[in-house]
């Protein structure tokens, strides 16, 4: 019965978009990124009930628009509501319970934030806001373009490591390790994965020089900015949403 209930947790999924043709999908990444910037930044420095109230609507809107399934929540391990529950326990006894619930809806409202944006949007459209967001900088004199390269390079290189990583921890199944089994041995079996991981992303570094040097250097030519429709509208609605939670919170 454990084997069975371990192969049907839902794993930690960053940054795949969750295949859809909706409005909210349609709208440019860059708009997303400073929505969601703006959205937290407001309910961060309000944290009120109204406040957090707003914004979890807001959030619970974008999902059924966006038409965000259900199986791309992951599993939460029963500890996670372990440390939750003793936390509200020792606020409840020393008086700052109210305080803590805010919080925890803080925190999962700012995660249910991120977590929309990466459902909704591609890597390459990700990559492709970068020098658009990073061009207010060059102002400043600033690398934008050394920025925008690494940006570039770390999120299109995500689906690989993640991919590696899917073999690392499948080839620790099958040599009989499948995690850390007791306290003692935890020392030990952070060392053998962050080896492994290093010797991954070290081969993964140098496959990537060798092709970029063989490569040389290219004009990027992007396409040209044009916001639609669903962008003015997410502009609309963070506007009034970030008004309302300064207003009321």
């Amino acid at each position: 019965m454990s084997r069975t209930r371990t192969r049907q947790r839902r794993p930690v999924i960053l940054l795949r978009p969750v295949p859809r043709q909706t409005p909210l999908h349609r709208v440019w990444a860059g708009t997303k990124v400073l929505s969601a910037a703006a959205l937290s930044v407001a309910v961060s420095f309000a944290p009120s009930w109204t406040g957090l109230g707003i914004l979890l609507a807001v959030l619970v809107a974008g999902v059924l628009v966006a038409r965000i399934p259900r199986g791309v929540v992951p599993t939460i391990p029963w500890w996670v509501f372990a440390v939750l529950a003793v936390g509200l326990v020792l606020n409840a006894a020393g008086g700052g319970l109210a305080a803590y619930v805010r919080t925890i809806l803080l925190g999962v409202g700012l995660l249910l934030l991120a977590s929309l944006v990466g459902w909704t949007t591609r890597l390459s459209d990700l990559v492709d806001a970068l020098p658009v967001l990073f061009a207010p900088l060059r102002l400043l004199r600033l690398p934008v373009d050394e920025w925008v390269t690494v940006c570039a390079l770390a999120l299109r290189m995500l689906p690989t490591v993640r991919a590696e990583m899917r073999v690392l921890f499948a080839a620790r199944k099958v040599r009989g390790r499948p995690g850390f089994r007791n306290p003692a041995g935890w020392w030990h079996e952070v060392i053998d994965a962050v080896g492994a991981v290093v010797s991954v992303s070290m081969r993964q570094v140098r496959d990537l020089g060798d092709a970029l040097s063989v490569r040389g250097p290219r004009s990027a030519t992007r396409p040209p900015l044009r916001l639609r429709l669903g962008d003015v509208v997410t502009v609309l609605v963070v506007v009034g949403t970030c008004t309302a939670i300064t207003v009321w919170g």
